[in-house]
Order: C-alpha cells, then structure tokens, then sequence
C-alpha cells in the first residue's frame, strides 16, 4: 500500500470538516458520504479490541466529527419517530442479545454496537436529520447524477487498461482478480468493494439521470446535456459487465416509461414486497434450486446460470445452519458457517447474499431490523404518492419525481441484497431521507387537508 491510504482514510474527518464549513450541510454530507464511497480506498486498519477502521468508519466518523464543528449543522433537528425503532434496535439490542446469547461477552456486543452505529446508524439518521424537506431531495439527486457522470472516465478507463486504478493510486487490488474478467474483457472495480457495487452504482446513477431529464427537471450536468451524460451512463453501465447492473438498469428506464404513463407505484410495491417473500419462500423450501434455475436458463448463458445456482446453493446451506439458532444468530466469527459433521470443514468457501449474512451472524432478528430500515422508507413514499390527493400537492409536484426515483433506488439496493452482499451507506442514507420525507410531508398534507375542511364549514 502507498502512503496515500492512510492520508485518505485518516484525512476524510478532516475533509469532512471542511465541507461542512464551507456549504450547506445537506451538500456537505452528500459530499461526505458520496465522494467517500467513490474515492476512498478499500483498506482496514485492524488493532485489538476495537472495530476495525475502514472506508465505512472513515465517513461515518467525518460526519460526526465534522457536525460537532458546524453552527449550520446543530440548527437542523432530528424528531424521533416510530421508524427509527428498528434502526435504533439494530445499533443497540441486536448486537448485544446476539453477543450475550452466544456467550462471547458484554465487550464483544458494545464493540459490535459501535460497528453497527458507524455502519448503518450514522446515515440512516444523517438522512433522517439533514433531508427532510422536498427540496432537499433536489440536493440528493443531484449528487448521485454527479457521482455517476464522475466515475464514467474512470470505468472507460479499467474497462479499456484493466481494473488498475487501485493499484496505482493506492498500490493494492480490493478483490479476486479473476473475478473481474468477464465477457471476453474486464469488470472495472475502481475504488469499490467488487465490481458488482460499480456496476449497481452505475445503474443506480443511469436511472436516477434518466427520470431526471425525461422529465425535464434538470437540462445539464457539469455543463453537458443531460441525454449526453445519459447515453454515456448507459455505456459505462454496460462496460460494467455485470448482468445484475444490466438488469437494474433496464428496470430503471422501463419503470419510468410505466410511472410516466399510469402515475401508479403500485408495481414498485409490488417488487418490494416481493423481498420478504422471497426470503419466506428459500427459508420454508417452497422455492428450490431446481424450480429456479430452468427461468433464468430461458434468458441467460450457461455461465450465468451456474454462477447463479451456486450462490443460491449457498443460501440453502447457510439458511439451514442459521435456523439452528433462528432468533439472534450465531454472532459472527465464522460460527454460522455450515460444516462437515465427520472433517469439521467448511462445506462451502464464500457467501454472497446479504440477507443470508445477517440471519446467520444476528438472527432473525437482525434480519428484519435492517430490512425495515431499508424498506421502510420508500415503502410509504410510494404508497402516499399512489394517493391522489397526495399527487394533486401544487408546492411538492416538482420534486415528486425525486422522492418516487430515489425510492426506486433503495428498492434496487433492496432486491440486489438477496443476491450481493455491497456496502450501502448511500442507500441507507436516501432510507433516511424517505422516511423524513414522508413523515414531513404527512405533517404538511394533514394541514392542508384542515385547511380545506375549515373552507368548507
């Protein structure tokens, strides 16, 4: 590694500081958490008795560090609601029971509170406190359309010269080499954790920049037309080489063309809600591997199918070593990993799925606190904006486009996680930001509901 890891990684509080002294604290954050998600290495500091220092710490701690130094930071209050239990849960009571009732000790579930608050919290609640209001949503959109058009030169780049950018700036890979060739070329991975987070951002980014142009709420980006930036992202998404981030981007363009022409989120509901059950149906066994893999068969190569099937053989094995201890898991480490009963061996060497992670390390509980945290926000923005009278608020019509998007995205991130395991500090922040969304303009509906009934007597 070069020296410039350490300088990156420890230097973000400090750059964090700095974005929030010098703009608006809804900027400053999506500055923090986006360009940090984009730039910074995949490295970890690792010392004894506390949670390892990385990418995700680094950010979460410049936005802590960098609230405390900003007057315009403390003038923004957080006001606690019923959809902050299960994220509060998540940061307090899962880690602990779960480390208790595995009798690894009370020290082992505070450090792993601390990495739950660091990893999940502090950008749920940024999101919470700092992108209440409709326009601040403008704000939210904007820095992921710039994230995207930021990293387009740079997935030209690995996926002409190979993914070497890590190796040149920070002078280490982040992942398995053969893993990033595919299709007769390569995958880039920039400074992400896999490939895969690349080509998922890519298309989180296409999206985003689609709904936004089509619909005329923004003309340029960096003084380029938005089609141009558009056409673009579809080439980088594609260069990405990965048939999940192709898929998402499909969705993301034919969603648009189905919302624009019925104004219903009644399908994104639906697809929504299709994550549970999901997870309901491979826990009971209704939904085997053998019925699966003859769907995608019809539309993917045989590659894809295989590489489908094993992570879903994955699953089945991990689902089963986790029901063993159903309700707080197994508590990490490595305890959770099904064996041979007679050699005591791993039976398989890797896990993919996030959901199957969180259920094997924290139970079904923790499972469904990350879940909700996730679901729950752009679950209630798609049902109000499925209402009506919702629709027809004058003062909300312009950004009614970014809430509906960016829950989208969260949906994407959502339905990717039973499949990858990525890290989503970004997503996890737009989670927040929905939440306080909604519940901001639940506020501002019920008013001006009063108001007419108060016309009408």
């Amino acid at each position: 590694m070069t020296f410039l890891v350490p300088i990156a990684l420890f230097g973000w509080i400090l750059v964090s500081v700095v974005a929030f002294l010098a703009t608006t604290p809804q900027r400053a954050v999506i500055f923090v958490v986006i360009a940090g998600v984009l730039v910074l290495p995949m490295a970890s500091y690792n010392w004894p008795g506390i949670p390892a220092y990385d990418k995700t710490t680094a950010i979460a701690l410049g936005l802590l560090v960098a609230r405390a130094f900003s007057v315009k930071a403390s003038a923004y209050r957080l006001r606690s609601s019923w959809y902050d239990v299960p994220v509060l849960l998540w940061c307090t009571l899962v880690p602990l029971v779960s480390a208790l009732s595995n009798s690894l000790g009370i020290y082992d579930g505070i450090s792993a509170m601390v990495t739950n608050y660091l990893g999940i919290g502090v950008f749920f609640w940024a999101g919470r406190k700092y992108f209440g209001d409709s326009h601040s949503l403008r704000v939210l959109t904007t820095g992921i359309m710039l994230g995207g058009a930021f990293y387009i030169p740079l997935v030209f780049f690995e996926a002409r010269m190979s993914p070497q950018l890590s190796n040149i700036v920070y002078g280490f890979f982040a992942h398995s080499w053969i893993q990033h060739l595919r299709f007769g070329g390569f995958r880039p991975i920039v400074f992400m954790q896999h490939g895969l987070m690349v080509a998922f951002w890519m298309a989180a980014a296409t999206t985003v920049t689609y709904w936004m142009w089509r619909t005329r709420q923004i003309r340029e980006i960096w003084r380029v037309p938005a089609g141009i930036v558009f056409v673009l992202l579809v080439i980088a998404t594609l260069l990405s080489r990965s048939v999940g981030g192709w898929l998402f981007l499909a969705a993301g363009v034919l969603s648009f063309s189905w919302y624009h022409h019925t104004r219903s989120t009644r399908l994104f509901l639906l697809v929504l809600l299709c994550v549970p059950l999901y997870i309901w149906f491979r826990l009971s066994g209704i939904i085997s591997i053998d019925q699966i893999r003859p769907l995608f068969a019809a539309v993917l190569d045989e590659e894809r199918v295989s590489s489908l099937v094993v992570r879903l053989r994955q699953e089945e094995l991990f689902g089963l070593r986790a029901l063993e201890r159903p309700l707080f898991g197994w508590g990490g480490y490595g305890r959770g990993w099904p064996r041979d009963p007679v050699t005591g061996r791993l039976v398989i060497a890797f896990v993919d799925a996030r959901w199957v992670i969180l259920l094997s390390n924290r139970g079904m509980f923790g499972l469904v606190t990350v879940f909700f945290t996730l679901m729950s926000g752009p679950w209630t923005v798609l049902r109000d904006y499925g209402r009506a009278g919702w629709r027809a608020m004058a003062d909300d019509r312009c950004y009614r486009i970014d809430a509906v998007v960016l829950s989208l995205v969260v949906v994407f991130y959502t339905v990717d996680s039973l499949m990858n395991a990525m890290q989503g500090q970004v997503y996890f922040l737009i989670a927040g930001a929905l939440v306080s969304h909604h519940l901001h303009n639940s506020r501002r509906h019920g008013v001006a509901l009063a108001a007419d009934t108060d016309e009408l007597t």
